[in-house]
């Protein structure tokens, strides 16, 4: 059963604003267009170099670092330019600039991120340079590291402070590591978290990346005392749209975290980018447990991150996973872009109503990767494109699709606007009542009505 809660008022329909997007497409200036297409174009230029590491049963973290090329000629060593964790399978991967690029693999005994000398290490492919051209994607042959390779000298090797870039330099980066925020502290009032950055994200998802927007923000450093909980915004939004769920949240037990990234970006892109981070911050602060609330597209992007997430003793365990107003069905209005508009903004093609992405998701069955998911929906304003049932942007239908409730733990009706649903109170309680059952904490604040209905038992 579906659990229905009526509010008496409703908020202002700012959600409606959101669906004018989906017409902004046949509404663009030339200009716009033109630099959609540059953007397009920038991210198919992009190199993609991909492989494994062994064996699994090192001790200690498997680290991959990409570094540039020394000129032998003028005694240069090769300059770190960005690393990242592989993951139980061994395996991992870079995005990188086009370019000649050399590899290093080492054993992390110590968890610091960076190679000692009592540390496995070996230069990969016998450390010849690998030709990662524009648009490649390289899957290079397994690297088999043994306890006792080491390097002859490590001199002038910092792997940390590969991703250190000169401020105002952005423009010199050469991999998506260094253009990446893991765990900064930042406050949602900063300008990065502006409407217009966000909004902007989905033309000029490039620019977005290269400004060095990208990544997971704290409100403050991490506390081993609180459960974290991960905010994972929407569609041309930013983790700002969700700041009155996170002051909502209980600051003594939980602490927030909040991902943001380009809106214009394909689905799985972005999910591997969060992928990359979150192995890497769970690594780091040895994080043992968190939850995941995702508001529209965001519960997209976690549902395709939980698919492909490779778990193992040495992940964390994800408690949780709350999604609101997320289109699971996709958008019409994107299939619309994809089959009028000159130019397409890749992530259109994953949210086109009927897109293969859309229905991998679908298709997908609960498993061991999958956290217990509470499904939350709006439906407080009528389509104002069309007379189906909806939150003023998401039509009900695209929200409650069976497959997705079928493996949801409870579903929970909000009556609400799309973006409204995070404003609401009704809504703030229940996830704040979800998230102290899943810890098998009492619920001190969650004062919710009779519900109308009994919540999902499968």
């Amino acid at each position: 059963m579906i659990e229905l809660h009526r509010n008496a008022g409703k908020g202002a329909g700012y959600g409606r604003l959101t669906a004018i997007v989906a017409l902004s497409v046949f509404l663009a200036p030339g200009c716009m267009l033109r630099d959609l297409q540059r953007q397009v174009e920038m991210i198919d230029q992009a190199c993609l170099i991909e492989g494994t590491v062994g064996p699994a049963d090192q001790e200690g973290q498997l680290v991959m670092v990409a570094m540039v090329p020394g000129a032998a000629d003028e005694g240069r060593v090769p300059r770190p330019v960005d690393y990242t964790l592989a993951d139980r399978s061994g395996g991992f991967s870079f995005a990188l600039a086009p370019g000649d690029y050399r590899f290093l693999a080492f054993a992390d005994r110590d968890d610091d991120l960076e190679l000692d000398d009592d540390e496995p290490a070996r230069h990969a492919y016998g450390g010849q340079v690998v030709d990662c051209g524009v648009g490649q994607q390289l899957q290079q042959e397994r690297i088999n590291l043994a306890r006792e390779d080491r390097l002859e000298s490590r001199e002038g090797l910092s792997v940390k402070g590969s991703r250190s870039l000169v401020s105002g330099a952005m423009e010199s980066a050469v991999s998506l590591g260094q253009l990446t925020s893991f765990g900064e502290v930042v406050p949602l009032s900063d300008p990065r978290f502006d409407a217009e950055t966000a909004r902007n994200s989905l033309w000029r998802p490039v620019d977005f990346l290269r400004a060095g927007h990208s990544g997971i923000y704290l409100r403050e450093p991490l506390d081993a005392k609180r459960t974290p909980v991960l905010f994972v915004h929407g569609i041309n939004g930013s983790p700002r749209v969700l700041e009155p769920l996170i002051e909502f949240l209980d600051g003594e037990r939980f602490q927030p975290m909040y991902f943001y990234y380009a809106s214009g970006l394909r689905i799985r892109q972005v999910a591997w980018h969060l992928d990359r981070i979150m192995r890497e911050l769970e690594h780091r602060h040895g994080l043992q447990r968190y939850h995941v609330v995702a508001h529209s597209m965001g519960g997209l992007i976690a549902r395709a991150w939980f698919m492909d997430r490779v778990g193992g003793s040495e992940r964390a365990d994800v408690a949780s996973f709350i999604s609101l107003s997320t289109p699971w069905n996709g958008y019409p209005s994107a299939r619309q872009g994809v089959d009028h508009s000159p130019v397409v903004v890749p992530v259109w093609r994953d949210m086109a109503s009927g897109s293969s992405f859309l229905e991998s998701l679908s298709r997908a069955s609960a498993n061991d990767r999958m956290p217990p998911h509470h499904l939350l929906f709006s439906f407080g304003e009528s389509g104002w494109l069309s007379s189906e049932s909806s939150d003023g942007v998401a039509a009900l239908a695209s929200m409650l699709p069976a497959s997705i409730q079928r493996q949801a733990v409870s579903v929970f009706g909000v009556d609400s606007g799309h973006v409204g649903i995070v404003s609401d109170e009704t809504a703030q309680q229940r996830i704040e009542h979800l998230l102290l059952q899943e810890e098998g904490l009492p619920g001190d604040r969650a004062r919710l009505e009779p519900p109308l209905g009994a919540a999902n038992d499968n």
